[in-house]
């Protein structure tokens, strides 16, 4: 039998002390602005589903979350974790889940679940590689996926600017970076087999997605 693998598991003093520093750095350096943080909820799971502009998105967005303490981690490639071993050590207790590509990315997507009905905040982005563009690119299944958990608010979010401070790993700028967050999206009124609600709940959240990017990118640079 294989070895199960290991999850995220947010170490709380390691991630106060990494999203502090990141915020420092972000306003001071990035000129940081937030918008829509209050309908990120701060008594239920949350689904928080982004687009994927540049490298450092992550932290950005980690930074732009309401500060309330719970559990949040981001669903992130595994390449992520491929270095060393203290390198996986510190991402994993950052709360950053590497989701594969060999067919195994349903245990990720179980564990984000397990997290969204314990309260916490799943951060994800569907588009899996960095797009460096206002075009939202087609979404992976597994957000449609997670926005089917019951009792838990689907809230899209958008970033802009972040392809201008970090670009194929290298820095190329300060930004400004800005990041959104829409209204929670409903997904009860979705019916038919699973598969398709899961297509169906995909194709609305990039939508959503879209128009978040779209109108950062129509209110400045």
């Amino acid at each position: 039998m294989g070895r199960s693998p290991r999850h995220a598991e947010v170490w709380p003093p390691l991630h106060r002390l990494g999203r502090s520093a990141v915020i420092a750095w972000a306003r001071g350096v990035n000129g940081l602005a937030v918008a829509g943080r209050a309908n990120v909820p701060d008594s239920r799971g949350c689904l928080v589903v982004c687009n994927h502009l540049a490298d450092p998105d992550g932290m950005y967005v980690g930074a732009a979350l309401p500060g309330c303490p719970r559990e949040v981690i981001h669903l992130v490639t595994s390449r992520h974790h491929e270095g060393s071993p203290l390198v996986r050590e510190v991402l994993l207790r950052l709360g950053l889940e590497p989701v594969r590509t060999d067919g195994s990315e349903i245990a990720a997507l179980r564990h984000a679940r397990r997290v969204l009905q314990r309260a916490g905040i799943v951060v994800i982005y569907p588009e899996g590689v960095p797009g460096y563009s206002a075009r939202v690119q087609p979404f992976a299944p597994g957000a449609g996926w997670l926005a089917l958990t019951p009792g838990i608010d689907v809230v899209p979010a958008a970033i802009w600017g972040s392809h201008r401070v970090m670009r194929g790993g290298l820095p190329v700028g300060h930004g400004p970076v800005r990041v959104a967050f829409g209204p929670a999206m409903g997904m009860d009124d979705l019916t038919g087999p699973r598969d398709a609600r899961v297509g169906a709940a995909g194709a609305r959240l990039r939508a959503g997605v879209q128009q978040l990017v779209s109108g950062l990118v129509m209110s400045g640079p």
